[in-house]
C-alpha cells in the first residue's frame, strides 16, 4: 500500500469515527425523552436516523479494521459481510 493511501485510510478511519461518536452521543441525549415517552414524532424520527447513522459508521468502521488486519495477513477466518 501506498503511503498517501494509509494516510487517507487513516483520516477517513478518524472521520468516521467522530461521525459515530457524535451520533451516539445524540442517542443518548434523545434516549432518556424516548424511554419515559415524551418524545415527539420528529425526534423520534431524528433518533432514528442517528441510529441508522451509528450502524452504518460502525460497519464502515468494521470492514477499514478488517481490511487492514486482511491486508497484513492476521484474518485466519473470513467474515461474509465485509468481504
Amino acid at each position: 500500500m501506498a503511503k498517501h493511501a494509509g494516510v487517507s485510510m487513516m483520516f477517513a478511519f478518524i472521520i468516521v469515527f467522530v461521525i459515530a461518536t457524535y451520533a451516539v452521543s445524540q442517542l443518548m441525549s434523545l434516549a432518556p425523552r424516548a424511554l419515559q415517552g415524551v418524545a415527539s414524532g420528529p425526534d423520534l424520527l431524528i433518533g432514528f436516523g442517528y441510529v441508522v447513522v451509528t450502524v452504518v459508521s460502525v460497519l464502515v468502521l468494521g470492514r477499514m479494521i478488517y481490511s487492514s488486519e486482511r491486508a497484513a495477513g492476521r484474518v485466519k477466518r473470513r467474515v461474509r459481510i465485509f468481504e
